[in-house]
């Protein structure tokens, strides 16, 4: 975020590298990055003839050198911008860098791929020159202290909790909780506050069949309720491999808290432990973990991890699987060797 912060800065000050190369897995910032460069880079009236943005997916070397190489028309500065420029061949990439040198001082370059090794021979030629830029998703402390930033830009004061609830119910998409946080400052109206009430009713009330509805019914062992919930997810489309590995990592959390529960540690302490941080949801996992024995917990796990192996590998692709599943892990006699019997 910092980087971001330092490279928006400087292009406002109209202060330019010739060649940029952004990169990374978290699409909000790479965006955001892009938009701020064409924004101050080419004035508006001259955008028409002095930015081009190409897709590097459906582009060719031809057509982008014939952008960067060319003067700007009228205007200052040249703008070329290539999107998924991992995407494109790597016979056209090496074409471009091979051309680097010979652009125009009057123009910019900027490249844009996902997540890719700099190492490589076309990236590491541009990176060698270019003012790289790296954005990945943003974790932990990081991420509450961007939403709180967020909040702030909307005269909103949220507090590092009410960031870290937003974040387990609505995930850690950058982009996504952004457009969230916009939807709550409406909600809130003139409140100053946005806190774990508002976030609970209205972000939590839009996801009434999702994976951590899903893992309180199972925590409760309210078999009906979880049953419900896994058939309307899979009705809507999830895929039974992810909510296989998110009530894997639930199980595994809860095996964790429960031997801290079992050593005396306090909530707040075992949530440090295993989450890192305070979690909104760590009085939901102790009460689980006083719902569950050590047995049962270590059953639930070997029973994910069965499902989750057939799942990758062909050997089970029924989506009924979860359904289950649910079964399975709240049926107290149920043994992991029956299960395994029963899926042969």
């Amino acid at each position: 975020m910092s980087d971001f912060k330092k490279f928006a800065s400087s292009v406002k000050k109209k202060k330019f590298k010739q060649i940029y190369l952004i990169h990374g897995n978290e699409d909000y910032f790479i965006s955001k990055a892009v938009d701020v460069l064409v924004k101050n880079a080419v004035e508006p009236d001259q955008r028409s003839f002095n930015l081009d943005i190409f897709d590097g997916s459906e582009s060719t070397s031809e057509e982008v050198l014939s952008s960067m190489l060319s003067f700007p028309f009228v205007g200052e500065r040249r703008l070329t911008v290539v999107k998924k420029f991992d995407k494109m061949d790597k016979k056209y990439r090496l074409d471009i860098t091979e051309h680097l040198s010979d652009l125009p001082e009057s123009n910019i370059a900027c490249f844009v791929t996902g997540e890719v090794k700099i190492s490589e021979e076309s990236y590491k030629k541009i990176s060698s020159i270019a003012e790289t830029l790296t954005f990945n998703k943003l974790k932990g402390a990081e991420l509450t202290g961007f939403l709180i930033e967020i909040a702030k830009s909307l005269d909103k004061e949220l507090g590092a909790r009410a960031a870290d609830l937003l974040v387990e119910l609505a995930g850690d998409s950058v982009g996504d909780l952004a457009s969230e946080l916009e939807k709550l400052s409406l909600y809130v109206s003139d409140n100053p506050k946005i806190d774990i009430d508002d976030i609970s009713t209205l972000v939590g009330k839009s996801r009434t069949f999702n994976i951590f509805e899903l893992q309180r019914a199972i925590g409760q062992r309210n078999a009906q309720r979880a049953q419900q919930i896994a058939s309307k997810m899979l009705g809507t489309g999830e895929k039974p491999v992810y909510m296989n590995f998110m009530l894997t990592r639930y199980f595994l959390n809860m095996l964790q808290v429960k031997h801290l529960m079992q050593k005396g540690m306090s909530p707040d302490k075992i949530s440090s432990s295993v989450f890192g941080r305070w979690n909104p949801f760590i009085n939901e996992y102790t009460s689980a973990a006083r719902g569950f024995s050590l047995s049962e917990i270590k059953n639930a796990i070997a029973v994910l991890l069965d499902v989750d192996h057939k799942l990758k590998t062909g050997g089970y692709e029924d989506t009924n699987a979860i359904v289950m599943i649910v079964s399975e892990i709240l049926d107290k006699g149920t043994k992991t060797e029956r299960w395994n019997s029963g899926m042969e």
